[in-house]
């Protein structure tokens, strides 16, 4: 049985969130979050395997997907996009939720558990890779990255959607495909269709905001990010994909994937065959874990045998 899906926008003190939602407002809510540069239909082929009697909603961030931009001349920080989820939060007058999130968006929900506790009642991170941990011999080129370049590329990155340059589609699937090798032509193209318009003969533009490239994160070192995320008492399910850990995309947070260092023993770590978009590519390995854990918890997990 498949989940009844339904589109609509709500109303944010800058613009609109675009929000997709599966199932029935009446049961537990879910609440999903995409990372960079990404949008809420990612998370189709996952929801379409997990409980049917919880209500998933999964939000574009602004200048993601339909989602509007915050307004233009400033940067955009991580505690922007906070407040965004924030919006959604308020919108739909959630006590408690579960909350999913890809990548960066796995970031956002533990900032999120920080600024908002005991608001998330279980939190599943997919392969949450974007903590900004800085040694303090790098903190001059977090500093160029996060604020200099962007001033001196000002224009770029606050132009307005109607001066993207235009590209053909054919061309803009190829460069996603490659940016993203585990994504089939069918999944590549829904992805890339919530990310670009029409530009006419054959052409399109991407329509989300450059800014999002250049995010403000806290220059936070490796040992405040563990002293921050390891001491909340929130259950965790984090699922990493192989692919990642090869890459050593967690080298400066490994800690973070440790269960010995959650002193509330809240953590349950579990990795999977696969790569970053596993959540989109291989959504069966990941489906069991986090159905398991929304259902029962990390006792669902602890009763589970690892696939």
């Amino acid at each position: 049985m498949s989940l009844l899906e339904k589109e609509w926008y709500i109303e944010a003190p800058w613009g609109r969130i675009a929000i997709i939602a599966w199932g029935n407002c009446t049961d537990p809510p879910v609440l999903l979050c995409h990372g960079s540069i990404d949008s809420a239909v990612s998370f189709r082929p996952l929801v379409s395997l997990l409980p049917k009697n919880f209500y998933y909603i999964a939000l574009d961030l602004p200048g993601n997907g339909k989602s509007d931009r915050f307004l233009p001349g400033l940067m955009v920080s991580v505690f922007d996009l906070v407040y965004s989820l924030h919006a959604v939060v308020t919108h739909f007058r959630w006590n408690k939720f579960i909350y999913i999130g890809h990548s960066s968006g796995a970031y956002l929900g533990k900032l999120y558990n920080l600024c908002y506790p005991d608001e998330i009642d279980r939190l599943v991170d997919l392969d949450a890779i974007n903590f900004t941990a800085i040694e303090p011999e790098n903190f001059t080129l977090w500093y160029r990255t996060c604020f200099t370049e962007f001033f001196e590329n000002y224009e770029k990155f606050n132009a307005p959607k109607g001066k993207a340059p235009r590209i053909k589609w054919t061309e803009a699937l190829k460069t996603l495909r490659e940016n993203r090798p585990t994504l089939s032509a069918e999944q590549a193209s829904a992805v890339l269709e919530r990310l670009t318009e029409p530009a006419g003969e054959g052409h399109i533009r991407y329509t989300y905001d450059l800014r999002m490239k250049r995010l403000m994160a806290p220059a936070y070192s490796p040992e405040h990010i563990r002293r921050l995320y390891t001491n909340v008492k929130t259950p965790i399910l984090s699922i990493v994909s192989k692919e990642s850990l090869d890459a050593q995309l967690f080298r400066n947070t490994t800690f973070l994937l440790d269960e010995t260092q959650y002193p509330a023993k809240n953590l349950r770590y579990r990795e999977i065959i696969g790569g970053h978009d596993a959540h989109i590519s291989s959504p069966e390995n990941i489906a069991t874990f986090v159905g398991q854990f929304l259902l029962f918890g990390l006792e669902g997990l602890d009763n589970k045998a690892k696939l």
